[in-house]
């Protein structure tokens, strides 16, 4: 009776520690979490800013671009000179970049040197002075030069670039360009932002004729196509409660959006416009807040076993004991095991060395390949360089040599030597050990093995036929490259072997399948023996003759790919049809998890 009484107090005790564990774990658990959604938030808005900017900073540039290019344009300057306008066909030139560009509203004018607008491509007007009313026109008289702005004019918020135009170094006027802000919202909203772009309220009185006719209140809204739901989500809360957030973001759980400001400055530096950006909390990637919550559960899941077993040990304590002492009889047992689990360690030592020692024998093998690719790559430079040296030679001996000569040539010989320089620096970096993991595009890798090859593949005539998605992975980049060139190299050797009537074909796809990046590698090189297929990833293995394989590059590619990128491997003979003709020949697919 009396141990039943202390069984229960003991249970009683333990249910109160449990549930104290489960009330701090719960409250720590939302702490976290609050914790780690706020910087997830704080991050994405800083986000959604950057991409605004650089938005903006590519559509200032574009439009200068333009201007800069039309400055140039002859029959613009024919049009100044004789003073007719007729001459200038640049409403046809903006239906074109409607059509075929982002640029869907695109203004140009072009003023005299006297202040006067000669042409709009908006509006049939012409001829009125603009020194009265444009500030900026009057101060690019008086000192020719390029400007590029945002400013706020009668009809909208735009980008405004003015370029000097000049004849034979004569100023004959001003060519300027305007765009607007529908192409940045457009661009935003496929990056999944909902943007609304308001101007600020002390520019409603002169926003006489505007552009998209929209306003929320005072404050003018540049986009046409501002998704109606925000802005009457926006109108209902009122503007100030957007744009003055206590932080940078502000997530609005009734619509399940995160919303964040870009603050578009005028050139005093005050503000002049707002982005306000909308992105659905949905298309957030939660997964690190989920993984934490995992691992809380976890602990607490552990501490309550590790509690419930110590409760266990005092209820039934003699019991225990009595088997502790038939464990003991287990202990000769034990050492025993212990010392054949230190041999097998000794063993798997010593495979791991040796598998190390088949690392380098496959690096050498490569640099011995890469040696013949360096030859190959030089050829052609070193020749071209040989030429202008003899060019040189040549028109010293006629004494014909003038500096502009000297100088092209130079120039030329510069440009062979810097492609020899990289050749170098392209094979140095593949024997660069790195066993960092870093984020790259299986793109890249493919471009950079293509590049160590490429001399020789168009000296041997082999066609590469790419079908790549761009797919970014975090590997290591060198060991997949080395993989993958094991394989082409392979792939290489069997084709060189062919006819010369025969085409020589390989074929790289690069594809995804739900969580898993699939690189196929494929030839026309007739495929591997039946026999031999499946020994293809043995160590020493090889179809060559001694002097020309190590037998290890396949096996070194199995390697890497199950064991240091956790992916697969596998080969399988191919039937298939390419531009009417039926091939046959290996097939070599690598599958690497993208999570």
């Amino acid at each position: 009776m009396k141990k039943i009484k202390l069984n229960i107090k003991l249970i009683l005790i333990f249910l109160s520690i449990m549930i104290l564990i489960v009330f701090i774990s719960n409250k720590v658990l939302h702490s976290k979490i609050e914790s780690f959604k706020n910087e997830k938030y704080q991050r994405v808005a800083k986000e959604l800013q950057e991409q605004t900017k650089i938005l903006i900073d590519e559509k200032r540039n574009a439009t200068l671009a333009i201007g800069m290019s039309l400055s140039l344009d002859t029959t613009i300057k024919e049009a100044l000179r004789s003073n007719n306008s007729d001459l200038i066909k640049l409403k046809e030139f903006s239906a074109s970049l409607r059509k075929n560009s982002d640029f869907k509203n695109v203004w140009f004018q072009i003023i005299t040197k006297k202040g006067n607008s000669f042409y709009r491509s908006w509006v049939d007007k012409k001829g009125d002075s603009l020194l009265k009313v444009r500030v900026d026109v009057v101060k690019l008289l008086e000192k020719p030069q390029i400007m590029s702005t945002i400013s706020t004019g009668k009809f909208d918020m735009t980008f405004k670039s003015m370029v000097p135009i000049y004849d034979n170094g004569e100023f004959l006027g001003i060519f300027e360009v305007i765009t607007h802000f529908n192409s940045i919202a457009v661009k935003l909203r496929k990056k999944g932002i909902e943007p609304v772009i308001l101007v600020d309220k002390k520019y409603k009185k002169q926003l006489t004729k505007p552009f998209t006719k929209l306003f929320i209140g005072d404050y003018y809204v540049a986009n046409l196509n501002a998704n109606k739901k925000y802005m009457g989500l926006i109108e209902g809360k009122t503007i100030d409660h957007f744009l003055y957030f206590d932080k940078d973001y502000h997530e609005h759980k009734v619509n399940n959006n995160l919303i964040t400001i870009f603050r578009l400055p005028d050139i005093y530096g005050n503000d002049m416009g707002y982005f306000i950006l909308f992105k659905k909390i949905t298309s957030i990637d939660m997964s690190d807040i989920e993984l934490m919550k995992e691992k809380t559960m976890f602990y607490v899941v552990f501490i309550f076993i590790l509690f419930t077993a110590v409760l266990y040990y005092l209820i039934n304590k003699k019991f225990i004991e009595e088997i502790s002492l038939k464990n003991r009889s287990m202990k000769i047992l034990n050492d025993n095991l212990s010392k054949t689990l230190k041999e097998q360690q000794k063993l798997q030592n010593e495979k791991d060395q040796q598998q190390n020692i088949l690392f380098q024998q496959s690096k050498m093998a490569a640099m011995g390949e890469m040696i013949g690719n360096i030859a190959h790559q030089w050829r052609q430079p070193i020749a071209i360089i040989a030429m202008w040296a003899n060019n040189i030679i040549a028109d010293i001996d006629m004494d014909e040599i003038e500096n502009e000569d000297l100088r092209r040539y130079a120039n030329n010989i510069t440009e062979q030597t810097n492609h020899l320089s990289q050749t170098i620096d392209d094979f140095r970096n593949f024997f660069i050990p790195n066993k960092e993991k870093t984020i790259f595009t299986l793109k890249s890798s493919i471009d950079k093995t293509m590049n160590l090859l490429s001399a020789s593949f168009k000296v041997n005539k082999i066609e590469i036929v790419e079908d790549i998605e761009d797919i970014t992975i975090t590997a290591l980049e060198n060991e997949l490259t080395q993989a993958i060139l094991n394989i082409i190299k392979n792939a290489k050797d069997i084709l060189v072997t062919l006819p010369v009537d025969k085409r020589r074909l390989l074929f790289i796809d690069i594809y995804k399948k739900r969580d898993v990046a699939i690189l196929e590698i494929k030839d026309s090189g007739g495929g591997v023996p039946k026999d031999i297929i499946d020994k293809v990833f043995e160590p020493y293995f090889t179809t060559k003759h001694k002097s020309q394989g190590t037998g290890i590059g396949l096996y070194m590619t199995e390697s890497i790919i199950t064991k240091h990128l956790s992916g697969e491997v596998s080969v399988q003979n191919v039937e298939y049809k390419y531009e009417g003709e039926s091939y046959s020949g290996a097939s070599f697919k690598i599958e690497i998890p993208l999570v």
